[in-house]
């Protein structure tokens, strides 16, 4: 697919977005009705993403490459506190851990596996699902820990309870024994897994339209905070898989993952937590408006 195909296919999902927020604006999508698409996004439509795209005709380099998408996830995840750190050394301490906690867990499933789709195809999804299984694990260790100074392992084994990791493994299955699933079954997944890119643009740009942008462009930190997130920190993934000789689908999927905006969890976890609450939704909020402009110009300069 070429560069220009991708960002033409990218601009539009924030088209989507655009009308989202008008939506938002109009109260047509208003917090109630945006609560429960979230809620079919989360439990139903990207689960069926997830398995129809596991349940495609794979060679042994795609088995082989999921392996290496385990290990990528892990170490980006691993790397991702070293990188960030000397970086927001400079940042109020009081803000430090929640921008710390949203440089290293982006929007990587209700944003990610649309854009991964858009980008990659299928296939783009399948390495998008398994950093969302790596995502889970460490954003209810270190994630927790970031916030509270100590582990959650209650919190992880309900994390991995939810639909979209269970469908993970599900598709996982579905590939390594190649089962085939009937026809009229299978056409149900798509239609429904193909749902999911539509209903989360219009969330996201919901979303925006209730945030207080006037607040949000006086805040320095924030302007410093997103540029790590969405240039450096993609960036120097990027210049790190050079120097190590891998270009490949699966680590430019992953990359795209860690380039997406700062994720919801930044804002739960603050709320949960009692810290940072509303210094927490306007990095969320910043970073998704800035994404818009970024993404493209990532996918332009690295893939």
């Amino acid at each position: 697919m070429g560069v220009n195909t991708v960002i033409t296919q990218i601009t539009s999902l924030f088209l989507v977005a655009l009308v989202g927020f008008y939506g938002g604006k109009k109260d047509i999508i208003g917090e109630n009705f945006s609560n429960g698409l979230s809620k079919l996004l989360v439990e139903i439509t990207t689960p069926f993403l997830i398995i129809s795209s596991f349940s495609i005709s794979y060679g042994p380099e795609i088995a082989d490459n999921v392996t290496k998408s385990f290990i990528y996830s892990f170490l980006i995840f691993a790397l991702t506190p070293f990188l960030v750190k000397p970086l927001l050394l400079i940042i109020d301490k009081k803000k430090r851990n929640t921008l710390e906690f949203a440089m290293m867990f982006s929007n990587c499933g209700f944003m990610g596996f649309p854009v991964a789709q858009s980008v990659f195809g299928k296939e783009g999804v399948v390495y998008a699902a398994v950093f969302n299984i790596l995502f889970n694990i460490f954003v209810w260790t270190y994630g927790v820990m970031l916030f509270n100074n100590k582990k959650s392992l209650k919190g992880l084994k309900k994390s991995l309870k939810n639909p979209g990791i269970i469908s993970s493994f599900i598709g996982l299955i579905i590939m390594i024994f190649s089962i085939k699933i009937p026809i009229i079954l299978m056409d149900t997944i798509n239609m429904v897994g193909g749902l999911t890119t539509p209903i989360s643009m219009l969330i996201i740009g919901s979303l925006l339209s209730r945030s207080e942008l006037r607040k949000i462009i006086k805040d320095k930190s924030l302007y410093y905070g997103s540029l790590i997130k969405l240039i450096i920190l993609p960036g120097a993934l990027y210049l790190i898989s050079i120097l190590c000789g891998e270009n490949s689908i699966v680590i430019k999927t992953l990359i795209l993952m860690q380039a997406m905006p700062a994720g919801a969890f930044t804002t739960i976890f603050a709320e949960n937590f009692n810290k940072d609450k509303e210094y927490s939704a306007f990095i969320v909020s910043f970073s998704s408006l800035l994404s818009i402009i970024t993404i493209p110009i990532i996918i332009k300069l690295c893939f």
